[in-house]
């Protein structure tokens, strides 16, 4: 027995250094939002700009907002190879913030240094070259916001031409006061470095990011951060399939085969490494388009549970308190979907009841995904068997499936058919019990009646 407690001590604790050396970086949040990297192995032998359309909200008020990604006639759009860059680019800047050290031009790091943080091989020629390409990349490339970026330091979010590095100067090139550079250099863009410092950033598990492998998830795995934050009290995100390719500047087809072709093994690996619970791409309420629906996966609160302890860590642990995950508070989509009863954890959930294996088959027979199904019926039972009464009083032909699922996790009321067709079962009940009682009734009457007359007519056989 205190053996068993001895290992569960020792488990406990490297859990707590698992949270202590979990790698976060901090990168600026506007390339993010904006979809600046694409999704590629390759550069494109044509470039073309990019746009994309959103919407913000400034003072209160929606405001439509876009931005425009113009690449250089010789360098090309940047990519997620580059976007690996530029994350263990800002590793360098994030740990020199750590130190205390306020970030100013130029930014100085050797391309060994880059390299050897993306694991990559310190003495092949060609990993270098691909460092001063990207640098030139981002240097080129020109960012044309409409209301689309975002300016900590002034709060207001500003129409302007802009680029991602305004300078950069390669090791043994030529630095402004005419000395040879004994390293890179990059003079971050105004913007950037205003950003940086006043900590408008997005914390990303660089390490885990490194293990991908598919460009798509890689592109994903930033956004996903903005994307499943604003949704976090609902545990799942929708976004039409056109927008959704627009913001990655991926190709956008008709069929849904092909559309699950192009995405499922992007999404099968953020599953796998549980940025996502689950995923599906059905059709719009309006049966106009698609849409992709991505489900929160544990990794999000897991993520943000680390980030805490890390914080307190910082802020006043003492180095024999190593924080659990079990001393650790919830976040707020957390305690939400606790407070609905949604959440639970993996290790005590019970298993499975007959009722819920029921209610598990009748959703898939609606083309509910396996996997949301199960998700559904775990943490919402009681929801989703009220749902699945509703359903058949919903004027819906195609897509039950995803109706049905929106209606469980949005706890849709109940239909007006539904209430009537209640109130015509209350009615006839009511009637039919009225109908037995005064049947009851006159049973009862004739009963009583033939009671009487037997007793009349024993009375008078006794007195005759």
């Amino acid at each position: 027995m205190k053996k068993n407690l001895k290992t569960q001590e020792q488990i406990e604790l490297q859990k707590s250094d698992e949270i202590q050396a979990s790698d976060f970086i901090k990168i600026e949040k506007n390339l993010t939002s904006l979809g600046f990297f694409t999704p590629s192995s390759k550069i494109t032998g044509t470039p073309k700009a990019k746009t994309i359309s959103f919407t913000t909200f400034v003072g209160g008020k929606r405001e439509s907002a876009s931005v425009t990604i113009a690449p250089s006639v010789l360098h090309s759009l940047p990519t997620t190879a580059d976007q690996d860059k530029y994350f263990a680019f800002h590793k360098i800047i994030s740990e020199r913030r750590r130190e205390g050290e306020a970030i100013s031009n130029p930014v100085g790091f050797t391309s060994a240094e880059l390299l050897r943080l993306l694991d990559r091989r310190v003495r092949t020629g060609k990993n270098y070259d691909d460092i001063t390409a990207w640098l030139k990349r981002m240097t080129s490339t020109t960012v044309i916001s409409e209301s689309a970026v975002y300016l900590a330091g002034r709060k207001s979010w500003v129409s302007d031409t802009f680029h991602v590095f305004e300078r950069a100067v390669s090791f043994g090139r030529e630095l402004p006061d005419g000395t040879v550079a004994d390293k890179n250099y990059v003079w971050l863009s105004e913007w950037q470095l205003e950003n940086i410092n006043n900590n408008h950033l997005l914390p990303i598990d660089f390490e885990s990011y490194k293990r991908l492998r598919n460009h798509i998830a890689k592109a994903l795995v930033p956004i996903l951060q903005i994307w499943l934050y604003t949704t976090q009290d609902e545990g799942v995100f929708e976004k039409r399939y056109e927008k959704f390719c627009q913001h990655l500047n991926i190709s956008e087809y008709k069929h849904l085969s092909k559309i699950k072709e192009k995405l499922s093994p992007a999404l099968n690996e953020l599953v796998e490494y549980g940025y996502l619970s689950s995923w599906e791409i059905e059709k719009t309420a309006d049966d106009k388009g698609y849409k992709v629906t991505l489900y929160h996966g544990e990794k999000f609160y897991q993520d943000g549970r680390k980030r805490l302890a890390q914080k307190a860590t910082a802020t006043g642990y003492r180095r024999d308190e190593k924080p659990s995950q079990s001393k650790l508070p919830l976040l707020n989509g957390e305690r939400a979907m606790q407070a609905k009863g949604q959440l639970q954890s993996s290790a005590t959930a019970p298993p499975l009841t007959e009722e819920q294996d029921q209610l598990i088959n009748r959703l898939l027979e609606h083309g509910v995904h396996r996997e949301t199904a199960t998700h559904l019926v775990k943490t919402m039972t009681k929801e989703v068997s009220i749902q699945l009464e509703y359903l058949p009083y919903r004027a819906v032909k195609k897509n039950k499936g995803g109706l049905l699922r929106k209606a469980v996790v949005e706890h849709w009321t109940p239909p007006d058919e539904y209430l009537e067709a209640k109130k015509r079962q209350l009615e006839q009940k009511d009637a039919q019990e009225r109908l037995q009682r005064r049947k009851a009734e006159a049973t009862a009457a004739a009963e009583q009646k033939t009671h009487e007359e037997a007793l009349k007519r024993a009375y008078f056989d006794f007195q005759g």
